[in-house]
């Protein structure tokens, strides 16, 4: 090129320049050509990597510092495989962490600069204070506060009912007072079923208040009607004298309570009282009482009152009761079915809870009332299909277990407290009562 056109290109371009920078000029203006320092060279410490920074006080990457702050504190690691003597990089990859934390450690790296308790809510920091109540002044819950009288403390009084253990033995050495002549055990029972259970034509007395008198007299109307329906039993008459006791003294309140809700429901069917009380019989007089308005007295053997014990157990223990004896009602059981369902329930409960000798005993007896029941579906009722009217019956027994399993869990969480004061000669007898 020759100098001529070298002259006019520059000043061609320097024209150009003046015309862009000028103010009316809409073209944009040259970009910033600024020269960018080059990228730090520098290595992590840790992995060889490319370096980020500074990081806990070792120059490293960005992976190595979030290990570090990770791993930092709990230092909780798998033992080294190759005793501490690991390559630190494999592809990248760390194959173990504890010779990676130990390089971190090497090259300086602490926690001094960790942060904690960032977050806005603390857990930690809440002053958490338990307002003071009557219940955390006392150490008890409101369930078991109860305000008992004063003075109320002191040695337990001491019930002796040898008497009535020595009537119950008495009835069962005399025997049954007619003997019969019936083709089965399960007839026997039947017709002593029916000696025992008392008129059932009118109402006597209508209680509305029951204290320590009367409730001893139902124990041992219940436990002496019990004996005496026993002696009806040919097989358990054969048992020795000691195991009959034994018997007898775990079952008669199961005995009662079923017998108890199959009179209620035949004297509700009989219109013999309302349909919200119930019946029982005591030397031969028919008591009615409605249970959501007695007054029962405990005060012989407790500082607490009736309404107040109610706190030990939330169960609807009258709507139970209910729902037991409109099922009776519609299951109409004869005196053969009742006395059925009562031995299976007292065997099955005196089994399990005896165990051994007594287990096997009341066992064979079980199998000789099942066998006796099947002959009087077949051939007096003529019914051989009556699966139905067994599952019916078993589903009242279990129900009434579920309810003394229910009373012993209570019984049990009154003797931790103390709720009785009071010694009986005969404990295990009255467990249950």
């Amino acid at each position: 090129m020759s100098a001529a056109a070298r002259t006019f290109i520059s000043i061609h371009i320097g024209v150009c320049f003046d015309e862009m920078d000028s103010p009316g000029s809409s073209a944009p203006s040259p970009p910033d050509l600024t020269i960018i320092p080059k990228i730090s060279s520098k290595k992590c410490q840790i992995c060889e990597n490319p370096a980020h920074g500074k990081h806990f006080g070792a120059v490293t990457c960005r992976a190595c510092a979030a290990f570090f702050r990770r791993f930092g504190i709990s230092n909780n690691f798998k033992p080294c495989k190759t005793e501490n003597k690991c390559s630190f990089r494999k592809n990248g990859y760390f194959s173990c962490k504890k010779c990676r934390m130990q390089r971190c450690l090497q090259f300086g790296m602490t926690i001094d600069n960790f942060q904690f308790d960032r977050e806005p809510f603390n857990p930690l920091k809440m002053n958490v204070g338990i307002p003071q109540t009557v219940d955390t002044f006392s150490g008890r819950p409101s369930l078991i506060l109860f305000s008992a009288p004063s003075g109320s403390s002191g040695p337990k009084r001491y019930i002796d009912v040898q008497f009535l253990v020595d009537r119950a033995v008495e009835v069962l050495l005399n025997g049954s007072e007619t003997p019969y002549q019936v083709s089965n055990v399960l007839q026997k029972l039947a017709i002593g079923l029916q000696n025992i259970r008392g008129p059932q034509q009118k109402v006597s007395q209508i209680v509305t208040k029951i204290g320590k008198e009367g409730i001893f007299k139902l124990w041992e109307e219940e436990m002496l009607r019990m004996a005496k329906w026993l002696t009806y039993f040919d097989d358990f008459q054969r048992l020795p004298h000691s195991v009959q006791i034994e018997i007898l003294n775990g079952v008669w309140f199961l005995f009662g309570r079923l017998e108890n809700i199959a009179s209620t429901a035949l004297a509700r069917k009989r219109k013999l009282c309302k349909d919200d009380m119930v019946m029982t019989c005591v030397n031969k007089n028919v008591l009615i009482c409605d249970l959501r308005t007695l007054e029962i007295d405990l005060s012989w053997c407790s500082k607490y009152t009736f309404q107040q014990l109610k706190f030990f157990d939330q169960y609807d223990d009258l709507r139970q009761l209910d729902i037991l004896i409109n099922a009776m009602l519609d299951l109409e059981p004869t005196h053969e079915e009742l006395s059925y369902m009562i031995c299976q329930l007292c065997f099955h409960q005196v089994g399990k809870k005896l165990q051994g000798n007594i287990l096997k005993t009341v066992e064979k007896l079980q199998e000789v009332l099942s066998n006796n029941l099947h002959d009087y579906y077949v051939n007096q009722m003529n019914q051989p299909k009556y699966s139905k009217r067994i599952a019916r019956m078993m589903k009242i027994n279990n129900t009434v277990e579920q309810c003394l399993y229910r009373d012993r869990v209570k019984a049990d969480l009154m003797k931790v407290f103390e709720v009785f004061h009071v010694e009986c000669s005969h404990p295990g007898i009255f467990l249950n009562a």
